[in-house]
């Protein structure tokens, strides 16, 4: 008897940024999500960029271990795994391979050393593991040998939203004039075999002697091997004939598939071999060494070679190169191999894989959906439209509701014309929007037509709350009247706090106890989420999902950002950062205005605020006083996305912050930014420098202009967008709907 998957948590002892198993880890929890499964990622350790994605395997709750799955990546050994295999609930290993401890023999002590732990900790989970998934027919064989009892192939779901950039036009430019490029990529390791492919290339390379080879792949690891292999190529006498490009951003690393002949791979031990995937995909021919899972993985797509002579592997070059009738069908079952690693296809063997330990993984399933908002042009209200626009790219049937700002009547008018047969009704609340009492009232009236909430937090601690604010006038009055008179007050007054306390509280606990998931976006929120409810099964806190700038589209090249800039009359040869939003003290204009280097362009755009419209005229006396000349006033809305589109980076440098809608647009937009230490940033400091000072921004505000600093961080932009894609997290406010 199968149970039905609800939770299938994943541990990533090392989570990476552009890491292969740390990619599977969220492509298998977008996979869950879209099948109403919850999922979250749990690390010993997560790198910077990713931190804001995971959390310490150390808060994984016992009640959801023990309801549901744990799903444990082991690829190398780790001090964690140990405690990790203690804990209570139903586990799973999923395998990605170690690489044995001998090949980091004089490179790398430390993983020497935890390959070799790795292997003992991969022995002990056979007696904790319920299932034995791997991503290679290779690893699964390693894991039956292990003793585990069941056992399935799943292979690695890749992201091709990554490779879907404009390859990069110096690389390309370079192959284009070259007759025979050949490329390898993966890291520079003595399993890797690239000390053959230098010798294979120094054949091949005496019947064509303009062939090129680039060695694509980090040298952070190889220790003494990388002099080994320059020494190889001085020896070869190949010093004007091969690259080492080292660490590459993935315009190149998409220009480098596209223009290369070939791509060449001769390791000893693999344990999947992603490259070949990426090769396939970018109708690269592929001449690999038949090692390892290399089999698995390539199929039928490339030549496979048993012997890795240089003279064996010359002539298998030789074929790929100058044979055009091969090369076409080597690239056309590339393309057939593909269809194997799918995410539906991916899905299939989960399936299967899960079935065998009495697991019944979901199928997708679209819903009817209602997302509850503002209906006024801002933030909150751009956020919910991203997010209904994601829920309808899954296939959901998504009708956005907007309300009037503390409106009961059209709060109310709105609910009663929600259909009853709606299967979630998302709320996106915020201070502002919802008065407390009519706001229970909709809660109320979801709760009796059965009508599941899905409740979304964006402002959440004590304050925001109506009544709470009249307890707090009333505990700091001030006594007006004589001592008899303030004698016989001072019962009244206790009464009157007593009656707001509460309704304080019953307008909590109906707001807490009635949605089915209550949902924060930052660790402010999350702090006061236990005023609404501890039950720690309905709560999560994840990010925003990216918000478009409204009316804007982005210019595709320099040249329409240069036209972009002309037409809102800002200089194009300077670089220009911009703060954009609301004019609010907490934002530090002033201080943004004064870091600014002088040769660069400041630009505030934004408007006057309701609730402190004194400090846009604290701004403007500033910059006239000090006579600033290199900053630029908008305060035109309709035009204020155009600006952030001209701009270079997007400076935030706010006193504090729940979360920040602002930021999410930036990243949609593709620009980095400089923020300050307030945690609502946090998700997104990869994408970003972080300012703990007015000094340290100013600082920053040079740096970022440094053309290596703005490409490594576009680079990390261009991740975020990935992983905040509405697209991408919509599903996970429905994992909980019945």
């Amino acid at each position: 008897m199968s149970e039905r998957l609800r939770i299938a948590d994943q541990i990533v002892p090392t989570l990476a940024y552009g890491d292969a198993i740390g990619n599977d880890a969220f492509e298998l929890q977008r996979l869950f999500w879209r099948r109403g499964v919850q999922s979250e990622i749990f690390v010993d350790d997560a790198k910077p960029e990713v931190r804001a994605f995971a959390r310490s395997w150390r808060d994984l709750r016992r009640e959801r271990s023990s309801a549901g799955l744990t799903l444990l990546h082991v690829s190398m050994g780790n001090d964690a795994i140990d405690e990790i295999a203690k804990l209570p609930g139903r586990k799973a290993v999923v395998y990605h391979n170690i690489t044995p401890a001998r090949y980091f023999s004089g490179i790398n002590p430390a993983a020497e050393k935890y390959a070799a732990i790795g292997r003992r900790q991969l022995k002990d989970l056979a007696s904790q593991a319920e299932l034995g998934i791997a991503d290679s027919e290779f690893n699964r064989r390693e894991l039956e040998e292990l003793g585990y009892a069941r056992t399935a192939v799943v292979p690695i779901i890749v992201d091709w939203s990554a490779f879907d950039v404009e390859p990069d036009a110096a690389v390309m430019k370079a192959l284009s004039e070259e007759r025979t490029s050949i490329v390898a990529v993966g890291q520079l390791l003595p399993h890797k075999g690239i000390h053959d492919v230098i010798a294979a290339f120094a054949r091949y390379r005496e019947r064509d002697r303009g062939a090129r080879l680039y060695l694509v792949g980090s040298t952070a690891m190889s220790s003494d091997y990388i002099g080994r292999l320059r020494a190889d190529v001085e020896r070869l006498g190949l010093r004007d004939a091969v690259t080492f490009t080292g660490s590459v951003p993935i315009e190149s690393l998409v220009a480098y598939y596209r223009g290369a002949t070939a791509l060449l791979t001769l390791s000893e031990h693999e344990g999947f071999c992603v490259p070949l995937l990426e090769a396939m995909r970018s109708d690269l021919p592929i001449v690999a060494h038949a090692a390892g899972a290399i089999p698995d993985t390539l199929g039928d797509a490339g030549i496979l070679l048993n012997d890795k002579t240089p003279e064996a592997v010359a002539a298998a070059l030789e074929r790929v190169v100058g044979d055009r009738e091969l090369r076409k069908g080597l690239i056309a079952k590339g393309r057939a191999r593909l269809a194997e690693f799918t995410p539906d296809r991916v899905a299939e063997r989960l399936r299967d894989a899960l079935a065998m330990a009495g697991w019944d993984l979901p199928e997708r399933r679209t819903r009817k959906v209602v997302v509850l908002s503002s209906d006024q042009r801002c933030g909150i209200h751009h956020y919910a439209l991203s997010l209904a626009d994601g829920l309808r790219t899954g296939g959901h049937d998504v009708t956005f509701v907007g309300v009037r700002h503390l409106n009961a009547k059209d709060l109310g008018a709105k609910v009663r014309h929600i259909a009853n047969d709606s299967e979630a009704v998302i709320v996106e609340h915020e201070h502002g929007i919802f008065s407390d009492v009519p706001f229970v009232r909709a809660l109320l009236s979801f709760w009796r037509r059965k009508i599941p909430v899905v409740l979304s937090m964006h402002e959440l601690e004590p304050e925001k709350f109506h009544h709470f604010r009249m307890i707090s006038s009333a505990l700091h009055y001030r006594p007006r009247y004589g001592r008899v008179l303030e004698f016989f007050r001072a019962p009244w007054v206790t009464l009157r706090i007593a009656n707001w306390f509460l309704r304080y509280r019953a307008v909590l606990a109906i707001t807490g106890a009635i949605p089915i998931h209550l949902a924060t976006h930052s660790e402010r929120s999350d702090r006061w989420i236990t005023l609404l409810s501890n039950d720690a099964r309905k709560n999560e806190r994840f990010p925003l999902v990216l918000v478009p700038l409204e009316d804007t589209t982005l210019p595709k090249n320099d040249a329409e950002k240069r036209a972009l800039r002309e037409r809102l009359g800002l200089p194009v040869d300077k670089f220009i950062f911009v703060s954009p939003g609301f004019f609010f003290r907490r934002k530090r204009f002033t201080q943004v205005i004064a870091a600014a280097p002088r040769d660069s362009v400041v630009v505030l755009s934004g408007t006057r605020s309701g609730n402190e419209p004194e400090y846009f005229d604290e701004v403007m006396d500033y910059i006239k006083e000090r006579a600033f000349t290199n900053v630029v006033m908008n305060t035109d809305y309709e035009t204020m996305g155009q600006y952030v589109a001209a701009a270079d980076c997007v400076v935030l440098y706010y006193e504090d912050v729940f979360q920040s809608a602002v930021a999410a647009q930036a990243i949609w937009a593709g620009l980095p930014c400089i923020f300050s230490e307030a945690r609502g940033f946090e998700v997104y400091h990869g994408a970003g420098l972080v300012a703990r000072d007015s000094g340290e921004l100013a600082e920053h505000m040079r740096e970022i202009q440094k053309p290596e600093t703005y490409a490594r961080l576009r680079a990390r932009v261009r991740y975020l967008q990935r992983m905040l894609a509405p697209e991408r997290n919509a599903d996970r406010y429905l994992t909980r709907i019945p």
